[in-house]
């Protein structure tokens, strides 16, 4: 039943009824990893589509010199590699947990056949790479056009928006992410990371205390990201 609660939290198997659910499920199989463990490389053949059960994992690109871009955090009830079961291509990305975590592994023929037999569930998983591209264009425009501190800043909101609880001292949110994680997150290195939260507390735009931040002004915050490259880069 675990399994198709979790498989009931995908949007485009969320319109199944639960006869089909528990038939699906049948078809999974349960894959545990831990913390950094690599769940796939990019260019590894693609066999079937993984759900998040629990935990956390990214997708990733890594360059040659080691340094590392994250392209999207999946957490319970989305799905990892939908692309390539449809264009029979390989992994674009590499994923990896960035915590222990639980996955659902249902084989590429079973998703096929239901996205062939079922129009609803094909055109649910449509709007979801639909969603998927628009955000990828998203996160080109900004690695190639907004200098560090504005990438930084919508992290650092969206964070807040996200997961903030709202206090006497300000807008407060754990940040689990180590600087290095951070710098992964929106494409530069961590020592301009520290450099501009280091910054934005100058600034009196928030506030760190250990692991966890408090957003002192939200208006200056979102100010913050406004803003092109200059053309010096």
């Amino acid at each position: 039943m675990e399994s198709v609660d979790t498989l009931r939290r995908v949007p485009f198997f969320a319109v199944l009824p639960r006869e089909t659910l528990k038939a699906l499920a049948g078809h999974c199989v349960v894959r545990k990893i831990a913390r950094d463990e690599i769940l796939f490389a990019e260019g590894e053949d693609c066999a079937g589509l993984y759900v998040v059960q629990s935990g956390a994992i990214k997708l990733f690109k890594m360059a040659d010199t080691g340094r590392e871009q994250v392209l999207v955090i999946e957490r319970a009830g989305s799905t990892v590699a939908e692309l390539p079961l449809f264009d029979g291509g390989k992994f674009p990305a590499s994923a990896a947990a960035i915590e222990d975590s639980t996955l659902l592994f249902l084989p590429k023929r079973e998703f096929l056949d239901l996205c062939r037999h079922n129009s609803e569930v094909a055109f649910a998983v449509i709007r979801t790479l639909a969603w998927r591209f628009r955000y990828m264009t998203s996160l080109v425009e900004e690695l190639s056009l907004k200098e560090v501190s504005h990438r930084l800043a919508r992290f650092l909101r969206d964070r807040a928006l996200r997961s903030g609880q709202r206090t006497r001292r300000g807008l407060e949110f754990p940040l689990q992410e180590s600087n290095q994680e951070i710098a992964a997150a929106i494409g530069t290195v961590r020592d301009l990371v520290s450099r501009n939260l280091r910054r934005f507390v100058d600034r009196g735009i928030l506030r760190l205390e250990r692991r966890k931040v408090i957003v002192l002004d939200m208006e200056e915050l979102e100010k913050q990201m406004a803003g092109t490259k200059r053309a010096s880069g």
